[in-house]
């Protein structure tokens, strides 16, 4: 069942509508052994309740579960013989509580601070929401055919800003069952191609879209209210999520990239369940450039910053969409592969490296290693979805599944040079210093070998 619940407030937790979602196995610790009778494990949840949007809220993790204390209402106690629509009500008020902070009597500071948090975050959405909102009132008395609605007021992906291969995945509900479009339909391995081991590149968006999104970014950037920075790789670029840009992303996530990895990885053995079940993401832009007019206040090493490309890692998702949009014209600085974490080879596998076309996408599993050569020229901005599965993830952390990627597996062999990564890899220095001296011996060993021939002839 999806719930659309609203606090009485206008401000915090009521500034907007949440969508919540009940049923399924809820999470916890089967309490079946001494620890959990002497209460040292969390307690297996009797029915999943999720928040299906982000949210920062005290006892909410971040795939959005509530915890074990939000059955501790009597409401919501689902005994023998429950009434499910009054267990529903019991839910849906407790749910309204936790958003409105009353439940929260002997941890109300801490709920506070964490309200206080998410209430700033909403504050940057709105303001700027208001800002675009108000561009476009004024762009609609004018008589310039260029007019377009700013991405960050919609909410839903539009056909026309995608291929037309793609595009019944975007009609609407009626369309698809007149003209039977069925997303189950789709022949998705036709659609793609497999440019490397569970690595799948495609045409996804218009050259016009490309354009509306970096628009929408610098938009944003041009108003200087504040933004996260996509990771702790990569400084330029912004979470596009929270700037508003959530709802459309979520659009894109369950119309395509969830029922793609469905059937691109649904008869792969070690993807199959993490990608079962896409229903949140974490979406960001990255910038990629050679040059900077504000150079001087970049460090001089732009490799550890991430102006001209990325060191080697693997991504904190179950599947990856990575969309090039474009910017100047740029060159180089493809999109390097090598194995996946957790397997024996994951820094020795054959690379692929892909090169990067506006409005192309590339799609692969998260632990799958890979890094972003350095740009030449110009300047390229990435849009990239961070996929998950929340139920996935809720199982993994009370050990009732693997993590993904474990156990690890013994490394075989030196790792490619290529393949090492400065940042994430423990060892680097060591490999990178065997590697160099193996390297070094080969070379010598290779030039007596030719001196021998020369001395012969």
């Amino acid at each position: 069942v999806e719930l659309t619940l609203q606090a009485g407030s206008s401000s915090g937790y009521g500034y907007r509508t949440w969508r919540v979602r009940v049923g399924g196995a809820g999470l916890g610790d089967d309490a079946n052994d001494a620890l959990a009778r002497l209460g040292l494990l969390v307690p297996r949840a009797p029915i999943a309740v999720r928040f299906a949007v982000p949210i920062a809220l005290h006892g909410v993790d971040d795939a959005g579960f509530c915890n074990a204390s939000f059955w501790s209402n009597s409401k919501c106690s689902p005994a023998a013989g429950t009434d499910p629509l009054l267990l529903l009500k019991g839910i849906v008020e407790t749910a309204v509580q936790w958003l409105e902070g009353s439940h929260e009597q002997g941890n109300s500071e801490e709920w506070r601070d964490t309200e206080r948090h998410a209430r700033e975050g909403f504050d940057v959405i709105r303001t700027y929401a208001a800002i675009r909102g108000k561009k476009e009132l004024t762009a609609s008395t004018s008589t310039s055919p260029s007019t377009r609605r700013p991405l960050v007021l919609c909410n839903t992906i539009e056909p026309k800003w995608i291929v037309p291969a793609l595009r019944p995945c975007f009609t609407s509900v009626e369309q698809q069952t007149s003209n039977n479009n069925n997303l189950l339909m789709v022949d998705w391995t036709n659609l793609v191609t497999e440019i490397g081991p569970g690595i799948y590149s495609f045409d996804l968006f218009t050259p016009e879209f490309c354009d509306l999104f970096i628009a929408e970014v610098d938009a944003f950037e041009a108003t200087k209210l504040h933004c996260r920075r996509p990771n702790t790789m990569n400084k330029h670029g912004l979470v596009v999520n929270d700037i508003g840009l959530e709802p459309l992303l979520t659009d894109l996530l369950e119309r395509c990239m969830a029922p793609m990895c469905q059937a691109l990885y649904g008869s792969k053995e070690d993807a199959a369940m993490i990608t079962s079940a896409l229903d949140h993401h974490h979406s960001f832009v990255v910038r990629y450039r050679a040059t900077d007019s504000s150079a001087a206040t970049i460090k001089k090493n732009d490799e550890d910053d991430g102006t001209r490309g990325l060191d080697m890692h693997h991504d904190a998702s179950e599947a990856t969409l990575n969309i090039c949009l474009g910017r100047d014209n740029f060159t180089s600085g493809g999109l390097r592969f090598c194995g996946r974490f957790g397997d024996a080879n994951h820094r020795t596998s054959t690379q692929t490296v892909v090169s990067h076309t506006k409005g192309r996408a590339i799609l692969h599993l998260g632990r799958h290693r890979h890094g972003a050569d350095d740009i030449d020229s110009g300047e390229r901005i990435n849009l990239i979805l961070w996929a998950r599965n929340s139920a996935y993830r809720g199982a993994a952390a009370f050990g009732h599944v693997p993590l993904d990627g474990t156990p690890q597996k013994k490394e075989l062999g030196m790792p490619d040079k290529l393949c090492l990564s400065k940042s994430n890899d423990r060892d680097y220095e060591e490999k990178m210093k065997l590697l160099d001296l193996t390297e070094n011996v080969a070379t010598v060993g290779q030039e007596r070998k030719t001196k021998r021939k020369i001395t012969k002839f």
